[in-house]
Formats: structure tokens, sequence, C-alpha cells
């Protein structure tokens, strides 16, 4: 099927990863590419169609390029999660982001077929499919999850994107990929208090506990003076990094950087009185929680590595989080 120089992985994981490996455009501009800009959406999108691949295996499908496979599994597999969806009361913004991911996935499917399989392979054609359930998802579930008390962002990522200024992006992107609250990434709510994010708190780069990956380690004061530390993107850590050369330290008005959230989260239709930076840690503890699970972790252990994640000392509080609930 390929040729000796790209030799096709046998973990359906691992093509998954061989795939989108192909349609990786980090910082690239818009016209330049349709691959994936933004490391945040690029974990989100992967991390979905992992989930969907995994479904796939479960199935005993074993290739990615089975076209025919994908497209049925595809099927099956939306209608289990809009069960899912409609049964847990969840949004269809969530269940939207589903979408976005499967359609990125069949655009990094048929690029990786383009650039090493014959002219005649058949191509991936999903679009009928997500756009009957993206029809279903907008009779069956309510847009916003505030009416079930979820105070976590329906898409994070493209909120963190909406903002403009890099300072506040680079706040939310920490507050987001590694669990900090606002006073963590130097806007403390009180104004007396002083608590900045120093170079002193760059860690270095070690190995993700859960997941094994390369990641930034970044320390922060947050919850009584306690030091926490936070995993985070070799991106996010890098620009940390450039930040403080630049700058010497990060630092702002909170209500400001609120401000800066709550204008993004207008621009994407994710406002909600209340939810400000706060629901980036939200984000950052649900999805957290499912990585340690998938992991193999316990729901104990998972519940546990959140909770030190999060600056919390006891596993109730970061159930709350999990849940979605306020």
């Amino acid at each position: 099927m390929l040729n000796n120089r790209n030799r096709w992985p046998k973990s359906i994981h691992s093509q998954c990863e061989a795939v989108f490996h192909a349609v990786r455009s980090i910082r690239m501009k818009k016209y330049e590419t349709e691959g994936i800009r933004s490391f945040g959406t690029w974990r989100t999108y992967k991390y979905e169609s992992h989930r969907f691949v995994q479904y796939m295996s479960q199935k005993g499908r074993d290739n990615i390029l089975k076209i025919k496979d994908v497209q049925d599994d595809m099927a099956d597999y939306l209608q289990e999660r809009l069960d899912d969806y409609a049964a847990n009361k969840r949004s269809r913004q969530t269940f939207e982001t589903i979408l976005a991911a499967l359609a990125k996935f069949e655009y990094a499917v048929n690029r990786y077929i383009e650039i090493h399989l014959p002219s005649d392979h058949p191509k991936l054609d999903t679009e009928q499919t997500r756009m009957s359930f993206y029809t279903k998802s907008k009779q069956l579930l309510k847009k916003s999850s505030r009416a079930f008390e979820n105070r976590a962002y329906s898409d994070p990522v493209a909120l963190i994107e909406t903002i403009t200024d890099g300072r506040y992006q680079l706040q939310a992107s920490l507050q987001y990929e590694g669990g900090l609250r606002a006073e963590g990434v130097g806007a403390p709510s009180h104004k007396r208090l002083k608590n900045p994010l120093t170079e002193e708190g760059l860690r270095g780069i070690v190995n993700d506990p859960v997941t094994g990956h390369r990641v930034g380690v970044v320390a922060a004061r947050e919850k009584g003076g306690k030091e926490t530390e936070h995993y985070v993107s070799l991106e996010t850590y890098k620009r940390l990094e450039n930040y403080f050369a630049r700058n010497g330290k990060l630092e702002n008005d909170y209500y400001e950087y609120v401000e800066a959230i709550n204008k993004a989260a207008q621009a994407t239709n994710q406002y909600a009185t209340g939810r400000g930076t706060h629901g980036l840690k939200h984000n950052f503890a649900q999805e957290r929680y499912h990585q340690c699970v998938k992991h193999g972790m316990k729901h104990e252990e998972g519940l546990q590595q959140t909770s030190l994640e999060t600056s919390h000392f006891r596993m109730s509080e970061t159930l709350a989080y999990t849940r979605g609930k306020r």
C-alpha cells in the first residue's frame, strides 16, 4: 500500500497520529494552508479523533484507510454520542466540536491519501453524514450548556483564538492548558494583591505524568500561597519564556483580563454571566480527568491527579468541576 519510506503503522491510534502529522500547520497564515494552525485546535481535534478511532478499534477495525469501514463507523459513532448528549442534557455547541473535529479528521485522512497513495485510491466523504447529525443535534440539543449549570466553555479553543491581546491570550492559554487560576497567571481579583508570574515559575521540560508527552512545567502560587506545578504545551511554554524575556513578568489588572475573556465569549456565542476566566479552569479539569481515565487511571486516581493540578485540597471539590456543576 505504501512505499518503504512511508510504512503504515499497525496501531490504529498511530495511524491517526500519522494522518494528523500531514496537516499540522502551526503558526502558518490562514491563506497559506487548510491545515490546523492553532496548537489548541490541534490538541482538541486530535483528542476527539482518537476517541473515534478507539470506537473503531473496539469494533475490530484496524485501518483508517479502509474508507467504507470509517464511513460506516462514523455514522454509528455519532449516533451513540448524540444519544449520550441527549440523555445527559449536554449542549449542542460541544457536539458541534465533535463534528468539526471529524471534519478535520476527514481532511487529514484524504490529505495523507493524496501524498502517499495511488491516485485511484478512494477518498473519505462523510460530509452528508456529519450534516445529517448537525440537523439532528439542532432538534435534540439546546444550544447553550448554561441551562445545565456547566460553567466550562463549549469551545475554549475558539474563545482563546478570538482574544486579540497577546498578553490576555497567553494567560487564557495557561488557564486552559494547565488549570491555573487567574491569580496564578498574574491577575488576582483582589486589587491590593500582587502575584505576578515570573521566570522563577519556569521549571523546565518534562514528560507529562499522565500521557508521557513532553510538556512544560509552570509553577504558580495560588489559593492561600500554595505553590502548584502545572503542565502546558511546549508552544505555550515557549511563548511564556519569550514574554518574560521581553517584559520581565506577566501581570495585569484582573478586571481588564475578565473583560477580554467576556468579549471573546460574546464573539463566539459562549458568554454567560459569572463564567469569566474560571470557565477555562473548568474546561481544563473536565478534559484532564477524562485524559487520566483514558490513559488507564481509575476514577479516584483521575480525580486525585486533577485535584493536584487545580490546587484543590479535596477530590470532592474537583468532582464539581469534572461533572460540570457550579
